[in-house]
């Protein structure tokens, strides 16, 4: 009996698929993975640290409540389901639809959002070259997330060889609940407490002005423009306040381009209410917005002998949608407000007129009524200085 020795026709056809298959590599961009021993060493070695320039962003595709619940140290939230549909990528257009068909590009995507909104909003970067590698309940689902990536524009993508499952049985201890930013939960009571610290870079402003930010994500695109900072994203702080039974639903969540500002600048907020709390070392309690905040006339005020207090009450607004699209960081806003996750149901975008402050950075981008037209101050007897840790008590009202 004779065995070919792998010439002839039979090894033509073999290298003839070897060359289509690198071909359509070439042309697909083919997905490449990481074994979880590469990944364990790189978290090791610092790759994936929030503060490396050079990050590994590391992304859980899986449902929020799963990620809340365990996910892999330094991990990004981006669910598989939030950002394809029928396995096309979702893009935003317009900042009022959310589709395959919406604007393509990598700055229109759906994904892109998701990762701005965890990462330091610039309102230009994409992180389109970070390294970014993928996981979810199963191989798969990473692959998927990486595929998804590739079309959208992403050039450095990877896929975790293993699931979540695998990897938080094999290195239980680079797993971590929660999110960056949370301290603590209580699940019984509604409530969790987020770390943070004060404005250190326009300190002087934020610290004797009136403003819209009450609290603001340190890496949001407005950040400046806030007193109190906390390390805790939007999407991140909606999905857990929505994991511990709070609605997501809101009457501000048609967002900033729906219709013009006459239809919506006389709206209050009216989803779920919240309480808001804040310490620091050496403060003998978690005090209350209204006792840290002094509602007084606005410097820019037309008329102070007009001037009537109204109070501060946070809500949720409905708006992860136009939040996502922003990505200004806002948490909690002053003024009742179509972009932060809550705000106040006591003073509206009308308030903020009357108060002397105008939303005009086209002809007037240097007039501080844009943003330090707000009546409430910040009670500098009380707080602690620039730069200074605090925290952060959230409290659901059921």
């Amino acid at each position: 009996m004779h065995y070919r020795n792998g010439t002839g026709t039979q090894a033509q056809r073999i290298g003839s698929f070897i060359l289509l298959v690198l071909l359509a590599c070439a042309l697909t961009a083919c997905t490449q993975s990481m074994s979880m021993e590469e990944l364990q060493q790189a978290i090791l070695a610092g790759d994936t640290a929030p503060d490396n320039e050079e990050r590994l962003l590391v992304v859980d595709v899986r449902d929020s409540s799963d990620f809340i619940a365990g996910h892999i140290q330094d991990a990004l939230t981006v669910p598989l389901s939030m950002i394809s549909q029928n396995d096309q990528p979702l893009y935003t257009n317009g900042y009022d639809e959310v589709s395959p068909t919406a604007a393509t590009g990598i700055a229109n995507s759906w994904l892109a959002h998701l990762l701005i909104n965890q990462l330091v909003n610039d309102f230009s970067s994409t992180y389109e070259n970070s390294r970014i590698v993928f996981y979810g309940a199963a191989a798969a689902d990473g692959k998927e997330a990486a595929r998804l990536a590739q079309s959208v524009g992403y050039k450095n993508v990877l896929y975790l060889n293993g699931d979540y499952s695998s990897w938080s049985g094999k290195y239980n201890d680079l797993t971590r609940p929660y999110y960056d930013g949370v301290e603590s939960v209580d699940v019984s009571e509604g409530s969790f407490i987020m770390s943070g610290y004060t404005n250190n870079s326009n300190f002087q402003n934020v610290s004797t002005r009136g403003t819209h930010h009450g609290i603001i994500y340190k890496h949001g695109g407005l950040h400046n423009n806030g007193l109190l900072w906390v390390n805790m994203a939007p999407f991140c702080f909606q999905e857990l306040l929505t994991y511990l039974g709070a609605s997501p639903d809101g009457n501000m969540s048609d967002g900033i381009n729906f219709g013009t500002m006459d239809d919506w600048r006389s709206k209050f907020p009216n989803g779920q209410k919240l309480v808001y709390s804040v310490s620091w070392e050496g403060a003998d309690k978690f005090y209350a917005f209204d006792e840290i905040f002094e509602e007084k006339a606005s410097e820019y005020q037309p008329d102070p002998a007009a001037f009537t207090q109204v109070g501060i009450e946070s809500h949720i607004g409905g708006t992860e949608d136009s939040s996502l699209n922003w990505n200004s960081g806002c948490i909690f806003c002053l003024y009742a407000c179509v972009v932060g996750i809550s705000s106040n149901a006591r003073a509206n975008e009308d308030t903020w007129f009357a108060d002397g402050g105008i939303y005009d950075y086209e002809n007037f981008p240097d007039d501080p009524r844009n943003v330090y037209a707000g009546r409430y101050y910040p009670r500098m007897d009380i707080l602690p200085g620039e730069g200074k840790l605090i925290k952060v008590k959230v409290t659901i009202l059921k």
